[in-house]
């Protein structure tokens, strides 16, 4: 099969989508298909499909698309507020990206959020099976960083809680299956956001487990220090990943002992934050930020304990990895974490947000380090994860699925049928708010400038592709 996986986030970046995404190529190519990924560039300058070297910029989107939109919002939908009319113009850009590209030869398409999911199903050929992927619900951890920032004045009754839950329930109804890796995604989808249950399928991930051992073993140009015990904390700086929590009880350990150290290994926009917090609490010798790297296996080999304080989760590869490493786990019950790690059995885990009871899983686990227990689970932890995690498991079930998907696309013989939807329909956007009335005489000739404004944008789209044709001819 030739299979394009899309995305709405720049792939390849540090992340679990992208490791997932990683993991999921490997898994299908060493199957024998085809794998092209889609998706906004590194420096979210443009779209890319790097396996075909297809590149565009997206300003030249973005300029087309832009006003058009703003025009179609303030006209039918005065008082939108800014963030859903500029989210609209992003899915917009993705689909005026994939008309560009022409990805109808693809015999699946398989999209790994809710934005791509919704992009690609409006403008995919109809005979493409879609199939996709949710790794979070982005409407939960939007409440989640509110409510941890302190912000609660947007709640269920607020225009944007009901474009975020009309986004969230076309994402994950709009394709011909929809694959969710925990029963917890599963359960906050059609309770919170009335998506039939029958439309999502469980089907955990996948980890190439050889290859990752292999790279433990790997030099690492950091060394542990003697005598002390490494706390690793291996996540992204983000609200929903809950390392202020982690600082705090961290800085009540040093209070009782000071025999270890932590390693925060990750990026994001709250790392600098978070560093001055633990500086402010005397933390300075007791915890060392890494940065994103290369080398998160080898660090894992030199960590005694991995540490995840997530307020919000899903199905993180950092417990993936630790359990594979044989590391015994901390972590909170956020989400879909306890269907991964059961406390005193696999892992110590607390209730997320808790910093009492993460110091005194901190504690324990230092306590109890020589101690036969501790290495039980350790090791029944990597017995678990060596039995749940097989990449060759994953890779089946989600061939397994496409070729559900494809079920649902009998072969269709009557190409007249088969009409490609032409680019004037990206401009049709959700409408989470019941347009205004407009007045017919008014509104016809409204209506005429917009349909023109399309026809010039459709024009010059195609101009450019035919224009990309004719270059890939003389070449």
């Amino acid at each position: 099969m030739r299979i394009l996986i899309a995305c709405s986030w720049s792939l390849p970046h540090a992340g679990g989508v992208n490791t997932y995404v990683n993991q999921l190529s490997k898994g299908l190519q060493l199957a024998g298909h085809h794998v092209d990924i889609f998706s906004p560039t590194p420096d979210g300058q443009g779209f890319h499909v790097p396996g075909k070297s297809l590149f565009i910029d997206k300003s030249k989107l973005t300029s087309l698309i832009a006003d058009q939109t703003s025009l179609y919002m303030n006209h039918y939908l005065p008082g939108t507020d800014p963030w859903i009319t500029s989210t609209e113009i992003e899915r917009y850009c993705i689909e005026a990206a994939a008309l560009y590209f022409d990805l109808s030869d693809y015999d699946i398409i398989h999209a790994q959020d809710i934005v791509s999911a919704h992009a690609l199903s409006r403008v995919k050929s109809p005979k493409t099976p879609l199939v996709t992927t949710i790794h979070g619900c982005l409407t939960k951890e939007w409440l989640v960083k509110l409510k941890e920032l302190g912000l609660l004045e947007q709640d269920t009754n607020t225009p944007l809680w009901h474009y975020s839950a009309i986004r969230e329930n076309l994402g994950a109804t709009v394709s011909d299956v929809t694959i969710s890796p925990s029963q917890w995604l599963k359960d906050v989808l059609v309770n919170e956001f009335s998506v039939p249950e029958h439309s999502i399928t469980v089907s955990h991930y996948g980890f190439d487990i050889d290859e990752f051992l292999q790279n433990m073993n790997r030099e690492s140009n950091v060394t542990r220090p003697a005598e002390k015990k490494v706390f690793m904390c291996p996540a992204r700086f983000d609200v929903v990943k809950g390392q202020i929590h982690l600082i705090y009880a961290l800085a009540k350990l040093k209070e009782e002992r000071t025999d270890w150290i932590c390693w925060f290994v990750g990026d994001g926009f709250l790392r600098e934050e978070i560093t001055q917090t633990a500086n402010n609490l005397g933390l300075t010798d007791h915890v060392i930020f890494m940065g994103n790297r290369e080398d998160v296996p080898e660090l894992l080999r030199q960590a005694d304990f991995v540490v995840l304080p997530s307020m919000q989760d899903n199905q993180p590869f950092a417990i993936i990895e630790a359990q594979i490493a044989g590391k015994p786990v901390i972590s909170s019950d956020a989400g879909g974490i306890p269907e991964m790690v059961t406390h005193s059995s696999t892992g110590l885990v607390f209730h997320a947000g808790d910093r009492d009871q993460l110091f005194h899983c901190l504690r324990s686990a230092l306590d109890e380090d020589d101690s036969t227990s501790l290495i039980e689970l350790a090791n029944h932890a990597k017995r678990w994860g060596e039995e749940h995690w097989s990449l060759h498991a994953m890779t089946e079930r989600v061939i397994d699925l496409y070729n559900l998907a494809k079920s649902k696309h009998p072969e269709i013989d009557n190409e007249i049928s088969l009409q490609p939807i032409q680019p004037t329909q990206i401009i049709q956007p959700i409408q989470p708010i019941q347009p205004v009335q407009r007045k017919k005489k008014k509104g016809r000739s409204k209506w005429r400038i917009l349909r023109r404004r399309r026809y010039l944008i459709a024009l010059k789209i195609r101009k450019r592709k035919n224009r990309k044709r004719r270059l890939a001819k003389r070449r």
